[in-house]
């Protein structure tokens, strides 16, 4: 190559000495051999004469270019380290390519975490999960973002000089004019050195437009399964063979419960299995409550299960001997009911003209049907034929047989019992445990059950036992013994389950499932009570699975899936750009940082045509270099730029155009003719980005103050979208928060280009204003600084627009962060208030029977004893089982009823369900439902007890014998111990045998209390075992009666509300003490206490209460969940205000004894009248002949309301109060216990009593239709008199408002990111908006958008002495040297024309 050199005029020279820059006329400028000098080289000479400031002059300078003699350069010195940007360097390419590996592997690990455990972590609400969840993946994936983006930078701006220091060279357009794409700009990989451009961009494009968006929704919280592997405890069945029967009172009350209120017993009875209980933890205690586990969770194991078959075919009647309807002659009925099985059972029913048949129903075994037939229900004979079943179900109505008013049907039975192993699971939560078996392995497993392993014969004999009975009895009478319905054994539950209605019975086609149903019951209730009584030692392990759910963080696998392989793809992606940056591969021909002014200018300034070629084009006109031939190449040799092709581009050079200097001042900074403007300084661009920020900020402040109000729950905000491959869920996706992170990426994007072309111009826009030194002007560049760098190095340099636009680049990288945790989808309400008319209120009209008056002339007050009938009759909702049942199995309250308080109910019928959003998926809001709140009056019943003072006395309650007087006790039979024995109650003159003691002082003139409900004496319940005397207890509730009294059981007392005693007596006592002998009077037995007992007692009086309420309830079930008390609770009169008032009305004939009469009573006194007699219902009058004081013994044939067993004697409430202990009979010994206890059970049996047999449309006991009065044809006993009802607890309002509260998904906006978003936002808008207002100033200082190297050395080429410095200095010297001064402006160049550029200033 021809070498060409120059010498710088003695004038310059002279110049650049005043500047202090070391030069001397030898210094010579290498060019290529072909560029030679001639004596027609110019001379260029700077003019900034026009500006303000001090300029040079145009006589000042001068330069002229000779042929040099010898290359200037010299092979011997030492060579320089090739220059590359950070990121283009090994460590750092490495250390992105790592973070990235990082990346894909912390995704990888927490997805497949996730979908192992069934989620990462467990939700506690904690700051840390919070954080760790919502915030950390997108500032990861912003962080690699903004690694991205300087990749991307550091390749576009090396990408022109790779092309020059390629061997070959590139052409202009391809180098010095080359402009970069924008960021959505692909380039094609095609082609020498365009994959390092290429991988660079998609890195780029896949960081913001997919990580940014899929890492908000990467983890979400949601509820999961957990399964955990352990080991469960379970009874020895091997160690319990045979199992046998062992029926308690409890047996027969769960299956009553179950049966006829549908209430579960023990979590380990489905309708159709019982399976043996297994449990975890500690074997010390075996679960069998109805409710295992407060936490909801499922348990799973393979165990044994037993069940019951049973098959039947129904049975239809045949006639034999029919009577003509009417006729006199009587004849032999009989009726043959016969199955197609060929089974079939012949009645006699006997002499047509005189039978008549209340009804009935047998249920037996085929063995004992005709004997119990025979014996129970006098028919004159039974005979069966062909049964190969084992049991028989018979049912007729009453009537006459065979016409119209009598029908007869049954069914004919097999059942067989199994045993077998299946899969077991219990699932537990919401207040209930519920079993379920694989019953396909049970049926492929099930043998029948042998004799070894349970007594199945002794089964057999519990269930048709007659002792049913003893436990139901139907209250169905007639006004004739022989008349009333009649049932045998397990045939009493099934009558009771139809109502006592025999015709229901027969008319129903699926009377079978009921016989199912409560065959299998006490079949598997029969087994609840054998374990109940076994010892835990039993037990043995079994392998399992405890199942819970939580809420807890997982990664959605569609995202994590998608980020997997954007992240694989990006980390081949750096690895590739790694590999062909390398300066082996990608040369750049750089020792030091070309982006800045002085850094172009050094490139250019070895070359003298390549300067020659650049000042031939003014005003900064650099589009015709992009029409140089493809022959004319560039070069890029060590810091020098060289041109390749002289003649092609001086045939191609810029056109001078004349200068137009008589511009005005405002003109100053543009060319003569019309330039383009920076494209992204349009004020339009930037009015947009303005209205774009202005309405996501009011987006998100409205957004964020319904969230606060009512919330998002449109759809538009909480729809879900799901994502599946191949029918695999790989979960659901919500596009809100994707779409909020795309706005702030855009927002982002946006902002970015502003932040580049700024910090391009940066330099220029302070070389325009006024001279400034180097680390200001041509020796600083703010290309590689980014963010805070970039604004901290523009703080320092008073840049205050730079500042505030790169703080704002900075701002928008956390706007993204924290809008992409901006919404969290939760489960809510909507709530909407309708305004509905009242229905019910509390009762203030006393309720009215009418009823029949001494009917069979027994004691005038049976009257009373049919009302209370009718408080029992409809056992299915009976309120006695239904208390017992929450007080012991923890059955649920009833509707519209919480904690003892009843809420006046009224119509929701008219609430509409609606949807009012789509979720897109399946979430929880199937489990919730719709919940109201409504203010409403409410009622609850509690007691104020105390215990007697006396008690310690025991003569005041006990009496003390000796069983060896043979004159009151049968000492030839009785055993010889106890000598002494111990009977509750106390002798008076009056009585024989005691039955209760006095209250007060004890006299016989004060209050006295039984131990029983009434005045029968206590004959149950013994605890022995072999020859021992074990311990057992008694526990009643009887009213306190008033002195001297002689009234009988209903009629306690005329003053309401009155007092009443509860009774807990612990002790050894035996039934086997017998009286003397005496005549005419039978002996019985006594129960005698072989030692003083233990017993605690109450006074308690009833209180009734009402309050005014806000109760919030759910609306299908109306089971209350929440309720609040909005006054004190006052005592509810009312409900004693009328007690047993009669109306005169309605004789039946004169001289009758027998009359309808209308009878009023308040709620109050009719519940605490039947409370305290139920345990001897078989004595209300209307039923029976009402015993008196000397009458004998409790009934113990009478067990429908109370517990009679080994070793205990209850009530109900007694039971119930026991229940709450755990049976611990040593706990009601203790008085605040024992009153702890009947108040709970108390207030459960009065909302019970309360919610029984209540209807909106007529009321119930304690409530009434709105507005209702007295009707005024019910007539007082005194004549003349009016009674007026008090006005209820109710306001004036006819109507009440009613909120509804329907469960939705609500995207719930997070406060603190709201307010950074807004924060950010605002300051995003007001740095626009000056932005704005700036840009126009800018366009003018600065013409064009200085974006290729060609644009600079514009600048530069008409800049003698700037492009000697650049020879003679580095830019780091240029940058230190505080003397040195730049300006961008007019000046004068050799040839004395005006030129827009940048050179050197006096100082």
């Amino acid at each position: 190559m021809d070498q060409l050199s120059g010498h710088l005029h003695p004038t310059l020279a002279s110049d650049v000495e005043l500047e202090r820059m070391s030069t001397t006329d030898g210094i010579s400028i290498d060019l290529p051999s072909q560029h030679q000098s001639g004596p027609d080289t110019p001379t260029v000479t700077s003019d900034l004469g026009d500006l303000d400031t001090a300029y040079l002059r145009d006589e000042q300078v001068g330069e002229e270019l000779e042929p040099a003699a010898s290359s200037s350069i010299d092979s011997s010195a030492p060579k320089k380290p090739t220059w590359l940007p950070y990121t283009l360097r090994r460590i750092p390419q490495c250390l992105i390519l790592t973070f990235s590996l990082l990346l894909e592997l912390a995704v990888l690990i927490a997805h497949v975490i996730s979908l192992r455990n069934s989620g990462l972590v467990e939700d506690n609400g904690s700051r840390a999960i919070v954080v760790g969840s919502k915030f950390v993946p997108t500032l990861l994936a912003v962080a690699f973002g903004l690694l991205a983006t300087i990749l991307l930078d550091d390749v576009k701006r090396t990408e022109p000089f790779s092309r020059m220091a390629s061997p070959s060279g590139a052409t202009g357009k391809e180098s010095l004019t080359w402009v970069a794409g924008a960021w959505w700009t692909i380039p094609s990989p095609v082609g020498k050195g365009n994959l390092p451009l290429f991988c660079a961009t998609l890195i780029f494009m896949l960081s913001p437009l997919a990580m940014s968006p899929l890492s908000s929704t990467l983890f979400v919280t949601q509820t999961v399964v957990l399964n955990n592997k352990t080991s469960f405890h379970q009874l020895d069945l091997d160690s319990l063979v045979p199992i046998q029967p062992i029926p308690q009172a409890t047996t027969y009350f769960r299956t009553i419960s179950n049966i006829l209120q549908n209430v579960s017993t023990t979590a380990w009875i489905s309708d159709n299995y019982f399976v043996l209980p297994f449990w975890p933890g500690s074997p010390s205690n075996i679960p069998l409550s109805p409710i295992l586990s407060d936490v909801a969770q499922t348990w799973s194991a393979r165990t044994t299960v037993f069940s019951i078959d049973l098959e039947c075919d129904p049975m239809q009647p045949r006639w034999e001997n029919l009577p003509i309807l009417n006729q006199t002659k009587s004849t032999n009925i009989s009726v043959t009911v016969a199955s197609e099985s060929g089974c079939s059972v012949d009645l006699k029913l006997g002499n047509s003209s005189v039978y008549r048949t209340g009804g009935g129903n047998i249920w037996s075994s085929v063995d004992d049907i005709s004997s119990i037939l025979e014996y129970f229900f006098a028919f004159d004979g039974v005979e069966i034929h062909g049964c190969s079943e084992n049991e028989i179900f018979i049912s007729w109505t009453e009537g006459v047989p065979p016409f119209n008013n009598f029908s007869v049907g049954g069914q004919a039975c097999q059942y067989t019992y199994y045993i077998g192993n299946s899969s077991t699971t219990v699932t537990m939560g919401q207040g209930q445990s519920t079993i379920a078996i694989n019953e396909t392995e049970y049926h492929l497993s099930k043998m029948p059950l042998a004799a070894t392993i349970a007594n199945t014969a002794a089964i057999d004999k519990v269930f048709f036992n007659l002792n049913w009975t003893l436990h139901l009895d139907s209250f169905q009478r007639s006004n004739s013994i022989t008349q009333r319905q009649s049932n045998t054994g397990p045939a009493n539950l099934l009558s009771a389950l139809y109502r006592i209605s025999q015709a229901r019975l027969l008319a129903d086609e699926s009377v079978i499932e009921s016989l199912r149903r409560i065959r299998k019951r006490f079949f598997a209730e029969l087994f609840h009570s054998a374990f109940e009584l076994e010892a835990v030692e039993n037990a043995v392990s079994i392998p399992g699975t405890v199942t819970t759910s939580s809420r807890r963080v997982v990664a959605v696998s569609a995202v994590a899936n998608a980020l997997e392989v954007v992240l694989l793809i990006q980390s081949i992606l750096i690895a590739t750009v790694l590999y062909t940056t390398r300066p082996s591969k990608r040369p750049l021909g750089l020792t030091e940082d070309p982006s800045s002014v002085v850094g172009v200018a050094r490139l250019i300034s070895h070359d003298p045509s390549v300067v020659e070629t650049f000042a031939k084009c003014p005003n900064t006109a650099t589009d015709n270099l992009d029409q140089s031939p493809a022959t004319a190449h560039f070069i890029l040799i060590e810091d020098k730029i060289e041109a390749l092709e002289i003649s092609a581009l001086d045939s191609r050079s810029c056109q001078h155009r004349p200068p137009n200097p008589s511009r005005s001042k405002l003109s100053i900074g543009r060319p003569a003719e019309k330039q383009k403007k920076a494209t992204l300084f349009r004020t339009w661009l930037l009015g947009l980005l303005f209205v774009l920020l202005s309405l996501t900020l009011a987006t998100i402040a409205n957004l964020y103050q319904r969230s606060q109000t009512r919330g998002l729950y449109e759809t538009i905000f909480v729809y879900n979208i799901g994502v599946s491959i191949g029918g695999e869920n790989l979960g659901t996706v919500n596009p809100a928060s994707i779409f909020t992170t795309l706005v702030a990426v855009i927002i982002g994007l946006w902002w970015g280009t502003y932040d580049t072309t700024l910090r391009k111009i940066q330099p220029y826009l302070a070389l325009a204003q006024s001279p400034v030194p180097g680390h200001r002007g041509i020796a600083v560049s703010y290309k590689s600084s980014y963010l805070l760098w970039a604004a901290y190095r523009a703080a320092r340099r008073s840049h205050w627009i730079l500042l505030l636009v790169s703080t704002g680049a900075f701002l928008v990288q956390i706007l993204t962060i924290t809008m992409s945790s901006l919404w969290n989808r939760e489960l809510g309400d909507m709530t909407t208030f309708i305004r509905i008319p009242k229905v019910l209120e509390l009762r203030n009209v006393p309720m009215v029977f009418e009823v029949l008056s001494n009917p069979w002339g027994w004691h005038p007050a049976d009257y009373r004893g049919q009302i209370l009938q009718s408080l029992f009759t409809n056992r299915s909702t009976s309120w006695m089982y239904g208390a017992t049942i929450q007080s012991t199995l923890h059955g649920p309250d009833p509707p519209w009823s919480m904690d003892g308080w009843s809420f006046v109910l009224n119509s929701l019928t008219d609430i509409a369900s609606q949807s009012i959003q789509d979720t897109g998926n399946s979430t929880e809001l199937a489990a919730l439902s719709v919940n109201v709140t409504i203010e409403s009056p409410a009622i609850r019943g509690r007691l104020e007890c105390s215990p007697y003072n006396f008690l310690h006395d025991q003569t005041r309650w006990l009496t003390e014998w000796d069983l060896t007087n043979d004159t009151n006790w049968n000492t030839t039979v009785n055993p010889n111990d106890p000598k002494v024995g111990f009977e509750l109650g106390t002798l008076d003159d009056s009585w024989v045998q005691p039955r209760g003691f006095y209250l007060g002082e004890g006299h016989l003139g004060d209050p006295w209390t039984s131990f029983f409900v009434n005045k029968q004496r206590l004959q149950c319940c013994e605890n022995k075992t072999s020859e021992f005397i074990g311990v057992a207890s008694i526990g009643y509730w009887s009213p306190n009666w008033p002195p001297n009294s002689s009234r009988s059981y209903p009629q306690i007392s005329y003053a309401w509300p009155n007092n009443f005693t509860i009774k807990w007596i612990h002790g050894r006592p035996t039934e086997r003490i017998l009286e003397a002998e005496r005549p005419s009077i039978e002996a019985v037995k006594r129960l005698i206490w072989v030692e003083p007992p233990q017993m605690m007692a109450l006074n308690c009086q009833p209180m009734i209460e009402t309050a005014n309420t806000q109760v919030t309830l759910d609306y299908d079930s109306k089971r209350v969940l929440s309720y609040k008390i909005l006054d004190i609770p006052r005592a509810y009169e009312q409900a004693w205000d009328s007690p047993w008032i009669e109306d005169n009305a309605n004789l039946s004939a004169p001289g009758s004894h027998a009359r309808n009469i209308n009878v009023s009573v308040s709620h109050g006194v009719l519940f605490m009248t039947a409370l305290l007699g139920a345990a001897d219902v078989g004595n209300f009058g209307g039923n029976s002949a009402f015993k008196y004081n000397t009458d004998g013994m409790e009934d113990t044939s009478d067990q429908m309301f109370n517990f009679r067993q080994s070793g205990l004697n209850v009530d109900y409430m007694t039971y119930a109060m026991l229940s709450s202990v755990d049976f611990d009979h040593q706990q009601l010994l203790d008085a605040a216990i024992l009153e702890r206890t009947a108040q709970r059970t108390f207030s459960i049996m009065y909302q019970h009593f309360v919610n029984n047999e209540l209807s909106l449309a007529t009321g119930g006991y304690a409530y009434q239709r709105f507005g209702e009065k007295f009707s005024d044809s019910f007539r007082q006993r005194v004549p003349g008199s009016k009674r007026e009802a008090k006005p209820a607890n109710t306001t004036n309002s006819e109507y009440v408002m009613l909120q509804v509260s329907r469960p939705v998904e609500i995207l719930n906006i997070s406060k603190p990111a709201a307010w950074i978003c807004l924060a950010i936002l605002a300051y995003l808008i007001v740095t626009c908006g000056t932005l704005a207002i700036v840009s126009r100033q800018y366009t003018r200082m600065v013409p064009k958008l200085i974006d290729s190297i060609a644009d600079t050395a514009v600048l530069v080429a008409g800049s003698v002495k700037l492009l000697e410095l650049a020879k003679l200095k580095s830019t780091r010297e240029i940058k230190k040297d505080s003397h040195v001064r730049a300006k961008l402006g007019w000046f004068n160049d050799t040839k004395g024309q005006k030129r827009w550029g940048v050179e050197l200033v006096p100082q």
